[in-house]
Formats: structure tokens, sequence, C-alpha cells
């Protein structure tokens, strides 16, 4: 299997920006509620503060940069709240820990919710803090009237973990801690704590007891293993199993999955696949069958590694006609290994139908699949006669994944000289570009993503998806995993779609201004094509003419320019690329604009499928 290149160059230090002048030497000494409250954020190390400016916090907004001197965390302005916390997200994601996000009370709340429901569906520990108040009517100007609530979090309750709307300047001191405590442990995902604007401005009249964060019960409390005697028979099945499958999801934010989800699969001889949208397994591994349609329906044991819907990966629902269904589990046996039954709000379907599950592992999936792989070896090695078995399953799988690469290799052939460019050419001119480079892919379209293409060597190099499926969530996710890719000495890489881009094309400025290295490709199909595919069909089923699904779907007359756009934020930028042959020489300037620390945008025409 490939291995990644080594960087050429060690991280770098993130570049000064936003410097704050005449400060005084910082004393420690909180003087207003609100410096405290900065005391602990910078305490809890949040590096960063994606945040959208408002008044309902600008007691806060003072002490994060007069009292902390705008480092740990530093302020990173962004054009819009949805923007915010979807730069959280995509940070938190490729960082493995807490981000944090402040918003303006109600009206920020109200813009950012679609991010804070994303990262819900995708267990990014994002931490919301939002201005609010204030409570004492004494201290509230008019507008103050309109924009607070009695308790702002319930906007948000259904889909966070957590939130809180503390009365004093202890309480949000508390509230902070524990937040970033729950967002972290798992099952991760967002949590919202509403900071009072009166508790903020508090001159403090008293010595403020600042909590040590470093104390071991403020830390997440370490993974959970699965329960012995379920671990025993999954065992069990796993062995009896004639032809297996192993797949994975979510655990591919995670560097740490791929060792022993590799190790697993490796003992057991058995197929693997990637669930759509993620990447948790080396590509050219011999066991790895993504992209293979036949193979699940043929395995007879199932084992899905922290999945979004095991339902969805046994086609157990209805297709895009309604009322026809897939075929579902049949006779085969599921094993859930995951956390999904203690992450549930009664308020949203996330996570869909109950799955028939044979056996659930209800455990961290990390330390699920370790469990299982101490397990089974332990019992291969007792017995000859099953390591001989999976051996040969072995190099059965193997003979069939050689034969599916050269599948997807003659696609590739066929499609390279397709125009408009065919997904095949925009993702191996890319790929061509940048695989010996250190790359980190921040964003991709997951929807015609070919197979076989892009190597990667497992979990940890793919940021994934927005996982509530809002459109709009790409240039901040891109954006915020770009600050953890730079302070990693890493290139970053992101391929958005151009209905996606303009939801959001104002996440450009914040990248550009805090000079963060960005590479992006707008897969631009003219056409919001999902729902044209749908408009399409749906006409055919009434007997209606397909031909006018384009209208309300596609963006021409005008076609938007959006290398002006991208020019106009700051970024460096070329296109629209028409001639497949123009795209490889365009990369090459490109690269050379994000080696000297800027962001570059291409603008890509592309076909849908």
């Amino acid at each position: 299997m490939p291995k990644k290149p080594a960087s050429a160059r060690p991280p770098k230090a993130a570049p000064a920006v936003d410097r704050p002048v005449k400060l005084k030497a910082r004393r420690n000494t909180p003087e207003y509620g609100s410096d405290a409250m900065a005391e602990v954020l910078r305490g809890l190390g949040f590096k960063y503060a994606f945040l959208n400016p408002g008044s309902s916090y600008r007691g806060l907004h003072d002490s994060l940069i007069n009292y902390n001197g705008n480092e740990k965390p530093l302020a990173v302005l962004c054009s819009h709240e949805d923007i915010a916390v979807h730069m959280g997200h995509g940070y938190a994601n490729a960082m493995g820990r807490s981000s944090l996000v402040i918003l303006h009370d109600l009206v920020g709340l109200m813009h950012g919710v679609m991010g804070v429901y994303d990262a819900w569906c995708a267990r990014a520990p994002v931490v919301v803090l939002g201005g609010s108040g204030p409570s004492d009517p004494k201290l509230r100007r008019a507008i103050d009237y309109l924009h607070s609530a009695n308790v702002q979090g319930e906007l948000v309750r259904p889909f966070v973990k957590w939130d809180d709307e503390a009365t004093t300047v202890e309480g949000v001191l508390d509230g902070i801690i524990r937040a970033n405590k729950i967002a972290q442990t798992g099952p991760q995902g967002p949590v919202y704590v509403s900071v009072d604007a009166g508790l903020q401005e508090e001159k403090l009249e008293r010595a403020l007891d600042i909590p040590d964060v470093s104390a071991g019960y403020y830390q997440p409390a370490p993974p959970s293993g699965a329960n012995p005697e379920a671990l025993e028979e999954a065992v069990e099945i796993l062995l009896d199993a004639k032809n297996p499958m192993v797949t994975a999801n979510r655990i591919g934010f995670n560097a740490e999955a791929t060792k022993p989800l590799v190790a697993l699969v490796e003992a057991l001889g058995c197929m693997y696949q990637d669930d759509r949208g993620f990447v948790c397994f080396p590509s050219r591994h011999p066991h790895n069958l993504t992209g293979d349609n036949k193979a699940m329906g043929e395995a007879d044991v199932i084992l899905g590694v922290d999945m979004f819907d095991l339902s969805n990966t046994v086609d157990a629902y209805s297709s895009r006609v309604r009322g026809v269904t897939g075929g579902g589990a049949g006779s085969r046996k599921l094993i859930d290994l995951s956390q999904n039954d203690l992450a549930i709000r009664s308020w949203g379907r996330l996570g869909g139908m109950v799955a028939p599950t044979t056996l659930q592992l209800l455990a961290d999936p990390v330390i699920g699949l370790e469990q299982l792989v101490a397990a089974v070896k332990a019992r291969i090695a007792k017995n000859p006669a099953l390591k001989k078995k999976f051996e040969a399953r072995a190099k059965t799988v193997a003979k069939r994944h050689a034969e599916l690469f050269a599948r997807q290799q003659k696609a590739i052939k066929e499609r390279w000289n397709e125009k408009p460019l065919s997904p095949h050419r925009l993702i191996g001119e890319l790929w061509a570009a940048v695989k010996n480079k250190p790359w980190f892919l921040t964003l991709r379209n997951h929807r015609n993503w070919p197979v076989g293409i892009w190597e990667f060597n497992g979990g940890g190099e793919f940021v994934g998806h927005s996982g509530g499926g809002g459109v709009g969530h790409g240039p901040g996710a891109m954006v915020g995993a770009a600050f953890a890719a730079r302070d990693r000495g890493q290139f970053a890489v992101a391929i958005v779609g151009d209905g996606d881009f303009q939801m959001s094309a104002g996440a450009l400025w914040t990248a550009v201004h805090n000079k963060v290295p960005l590479l992006v490709l707008i897969n631009n199909n003219l056409s919001w094509y999902n729902d044209e595919e749908h408009q399409g069909e749906v006409a055919k089923m009434r007997g209606r003419p397909p031909e006018n699904a384009w209208i309300g779907t596609t963006t021409n007359n005008p076609e938007v320019n959006f290398s002006d756009l991208a020019r106009g934020y700051g970024c460096w930028s070329e296109g629209p690329i028409e001639d497949p042959d123009d795209l490889a020489p365009a990369l090459k300037r490109a690269i050379k604009q994000v080696e000297a620390g800027k962001v570059a945008v291409l603008d890509v025409r592309c076909k849908p499928r």
C-alpha cells in the first residue's frame, strides 16, 4: 500500500493577524465577568473562536481582544453565522477535538441553526456560545427585548447534546467547562451555552475563583468498551460467516481507527467497503471492495462500524419511486458497533428506521474494534483450520479487488476526454497534481466521486460531509479544516459544488484574511443537479415533459462568474475551465499560489455525473 509522502518542511506557526495594540501587561486578574470567561476559554485550549460579531456578546468580545490579547483563542471573523458554525464543524472533525463558535443572541443563533444541526448529525464536538439578555430588566436597552428569549437554547435543544443559561458569572464558567466536557464525551456532538450580556459586563467587586480546567474531573471520560457477552457472540457470528462484510462510516474522522479496522478485516480475510461519503480504509488494500455494487448483497454477515444508518446500508428504504423498497437485510445477520442509541432525540429521525440487527455492540467504535481484533485473533490462533479458511478467502477477495480496480481504471480512461469534464478527469488531474504533497482533503463531492482514483491511506485524511445534508456547509467546513491543515503543515485541498459554494462563498474572505492556504476546485455543473434529476423523474412518472426539469434548478442566464467572485474576496482565481486539457496547467499555476500561502480557486465546468 502506498504511503503518504512526508511534509517537505515542518509545520509553520500561524501567521500573526489582527494583533491588538496598547494592551496592558497581562495580569491574569479578571476585572469583568467576561474576563473570567475568556480566562476559562484560554485554559480549555481553544486556539480559534469562529464568530460573527454582535452586541449581545460585546463584553466577551472585548475580553478576547483586550484581556486575552486575541490569542488562545484567536478571533476568526466570519461573514455569516452559519459559516462560523460550519467552520467550527470542519475544524473539530479535522482536529478530533472540540472547537469554539460564538454567535450573536437570537438572530445570530437563528442564522446558525442549520450549522448546529449539521454538527449534530455528524457528531462534531462544537461548543457554541451565544450572547443573550440581559436577564435583568434594569440593564436592558429597548432592542434587548427584541433580541432575547426566556430560554434561548430552546432554539437548538432538539439537536444539541446539552444547553445551559446560567444566572451568575460562576454559573457561566461552570456551564462552559461542562459543555466542553459533554461535547467531547462519546457519542460526541455540539453543545450550546447562552452567555448573559449583563453578566459579561458585570464589574467584579470580589476575587473570583477560576476553576482549574486541567483537573481530571473536567476531562471527557475514557471511551467505553463492549459488553463481554455481546462481544463473544459477535465473534462467533463473524467466525461462522461464509462471506462476511465489514463496513464503516463516521470513524473516518479518526486516523486511529484505521489500524484496528484493517487488522480485523485481515484476520477474517473478509470483504470491506467504505460507507458512502466517508473514507476509513486504505484505498489499495486488497480487501477493499468500495465501489463493487454487488458485494454488499452477497454478504451473509455485515458488521457496521459507527454507521449513520445501517438500514440504508442494506437498502431497506423506498427508492426515488415512492413505495418501491429495496431488499433490506433479508436472511443476512447484521452487527451494529456504535453508540447510536446513546444519541437519540425525539424531535428528529436521525439514524433512520430501527435496523434489523442481529446483535448490537454498544461501545466506542475504536475500542470495540480493538476488542474484536483481540478476541478474533485469539480464537484463530487456537484453530489452524480457521486460519487456513480465512487465508483462502482473503485470496478470493484480493482477486476480486484487483478485478474491481481494473474496471475502475478502464472507466477512467473511457471518460478521460469527455467535454465538459467528467468527474473522473476532474479527480484524476487533481490527484496527479497533489499526490506527492502532504495533502489533506477538506471537502469533496460525495454523489459523483469516482472510486479508484484518489489513494487514501485510511481515516483522518478527509473531513467528511455535512452530516445533516445542509447545502452551504462546504465552504465554511473546508476553511475550518484548512486552519487545522495549515497548523499541521499540510496542503489543504477542497472540491466544492457550485450550489454549495454560492450559498456560503464569504468563507473565502476568512481564509484569505487569516492567511490560510487552500486549493479550491468548484465542480460547476450550472445546476442544483440532484433536484434537476428529481424533477425529471417525477415528470416521467406523471407522464409530463422531463425536458422542463431545468426550470427552477439551473443557474444560467446569467451564469455566475465564480472567478470574479473569488477574486473579490482576495483569492487568486481562474476559470471557467471548459477544455479538459486546460485543467492540468491551471492546477500547476494554482498550486504555486497555494504554496506561496494564498487561497487559489479554479472554476471547472463539469458533467453532473
